[in-house]
């Protein structure tokens, strides 16, 4: 098996998501944080698309964009379906998480993050638009085994480790947990993703 190279900066931010699926893969991977100063710019050039995260693969080219990372890494490791029908739930899953998140960075980043009033409203405008998100992923879990397993299968997949991780995000939104508390059973999936051992071990290493 080649070796394995994740290059990120040490936050969890776009890279996270893949330092779990190895992590819960068991497959053994460099996970190479990096400051912002010289130790990237000194590996910019290397990066395909001049910017993190990268996945560097021993004897093939650098895999660029976190969503192809994580879905690589995750057909690496098996958890991205079975079957044609499994991938494509996976996928739906994932690409909905991917742009859940894209709506709500500007709550962190952008000119609405540094103005009270313009932060509000479009607080207020994505809640308004979240339990259409909330409702798909709720629907695909109670699909599964009524919704007290994973979002396909008997196994974590890519799905239930984007939600895990993605979640955070719904709180800068929801920011009393009154829709959420609407959503049990993603809530828990939350929990019984993060309480997975090999999750569990990664965190506590990390720990900061």
């Amino acid at each position: 098996m080649p070796k394995y190279t994740l290059i990120y900066f040490d936050v969890p931010g776009r890279g996270q998501i893949t330092r779990y699926l190895f992590a819960l893969s068991g497959i053994e991977f460099e996970d190479r944080r990096i400051d912002r100063g010289e130790e990237w710019l000194a590996l910019k050039p290397y990066a395909p698309l001049k910017q993190v995260p990268f996945l560097a693969v021993e004897g093939e080219e650098a895999i660029c964009q976190s969503l192809s990372i994580e879905r690589y890494v995750a057909t690496l490791g098996g958890m991205f379906g079975s079957t044609l029908q499994e991938t494509a739930v996976i996928d739906q899953i994932h690409t909905t998480l991917a742009e859940l998140h894209t709506l709500i960075v500007p709550l962190i980043r952008g000119p609405a993050a540094s103005d009270p009033v313009k932060k509000e409203e479009l607080r207020k405008e994505l809640l308004a638009r979240l339990p259409t998100f909330l409702d798909f992923l709720g629907r695909k879990l109670d699909t599964n085994g009524k919704g007290d397993g994973f979002f396909v299968g008997l196994s974590v997949t890519l799905a239930d480790v984007a939600w895990a991780n993605r979640s955070g995000f719904v709180s800068l939104v929801d920011q009393e947990g009154a829709l959420l508390a609407k959503y049990p059973k993603l809530r828990a999936l939350t929990d019984r993703v993060l309480a997975l051992p090999q999750i569990v071990d990664f965190n506590a290493r990390h720990a900061k």
